[in-house]
C-alpha cells in the first residue's frame, strides 16, 4: 500500500539527530529545523529559538522575550481602539496598526478578538476583559467575539459581532488559525524540563542551561 503522507517519514527525526550534554548550542543542517527535543535528564534551557513562520505559519515556544517573536502571545496582530461602547471599532492613527489592515492584511473577517490590558507583558500573559469571552470555536455552544467585516472605504474601521467597551488602556488581540494568544516565553535558565519529556515544534537553535555528564538532550531534525 502506498504512503500518502510524509509526516512519518520526515516529521520525526528520520532526517538526522544530534546529542548534547554541554552548554554549547546545537544547530540543524541547512534546510532543516529541530522538530523534536528529548530530555534524557531534567534540565533547563538557556536558549530555544523558534523558526519565525510569520502570519502564515504556526508558532512554537521560545526563550525569546520580544512580543513580536512567534510565541502565541499576541495572536496574529494587535491594535488599539478608540474608547467607546461600539461594534464598529475605529483604530488610532498609528501607522503600523493601519498597515496591518491595509497592506499586511493581518486583520480579516472570521478572526476572534480578545480585549486585553496594555500593561500586560509576555512574562505574565494576558488579562482578558469580560467584554470578549474566551472563544469556543466548535461544538454545540460556540462563543466569542469575531471580526465580521473590514470596511474597504475606511481602512481604520472593522465591525465586530458584539459591541465592546474598550478603554484608552486596552488593546484588541486578533486570533486566527495559526496564532493563539496568552502564551508566555520560557524564562531562560529557570523552567525545568523533566527527564523523559519530548517536545515538538520547529526550532533553529537550542542551548542547554546546565551541563550534565550522564544526561543531556537528543535533537531530531526535519524539514
Amino acid at each position: 500500500m502506498g504512503q500518502n503522507s510524509q509526516e512519518v517519514a520526515y516529521g520525526f527525526g528520520q532526517m538526522g539527530s544530534a546529542f548534547h550534554h554541554h552548554t554549547r548550542p546545537i544547530y540543524p543542517p541547512k534546510g532543516h529545523v529541530i522538530v523534536a527535543i528529548q530530555f534524557l535528564a531534567s534540565n533547563k534551557l538557556a536558549v530555544l529559538e523558534t523558526e519565525l513562520m510569520g502570519p502564515g505559519g504556526s508558532q512554537f515556544i521560545t526563550t525569546e522575550t520580544s512580543e513580536s517573536v512567534e510565541n502565541n502571545y499576541l495572536g496574529v496582530t494587535e491594535a488599539a481602539a478608540a474608547s467607546a461602547t461600539l461594534t464598529t471599532v475605529n483604530f488610532t492613527d498609528d501607522t503600523v496598526q493601519i498597515a496591518d489592515v491595509i497592506t499586511n492584511l493581518k486583520i480579516k473577517p472570521g478572526q476572534y478578538v480578545l480585549l486585553v490590558n496594555d500593561s500586560d507583558t509576555i512574562n505574565v500573559g494576558l488579562t482578558v476583559d469580560g467584554d470578549t469571552s474566551f472563544p469556543v470555536y466548535n461544538g454545540p455552544n460556540p462563543r466569542g467575539v469575531k471580526v465580521v467585516s473590514v470596511d474597504p472605504s475606511n481602512t481604520k474601521n472593522i465591525t465586530l459581532s458584539k459591541a465592546i467597551s474598550p478603554t484608552s488602556s486596552q488593546t484588541l488581540v486578533f486570533i486566527d488559525e495559526q496564532h493563539g494568544a496568552g502564551g508566555t516565553n520560557i524564562t531562560a535558565g529557570t523552567v525545568v524540563f523533566p527527564k523523559g519529556l519530548t517536545i515538538y515544534g520547529r526550532w533553529t537553535m537550542i542551548q542547554l542551561g546546565a551541563a550534565d555528564a550522564d544526561g543531556g538532550i537528543i535533537c531530531y531534525f526535519g524539514e
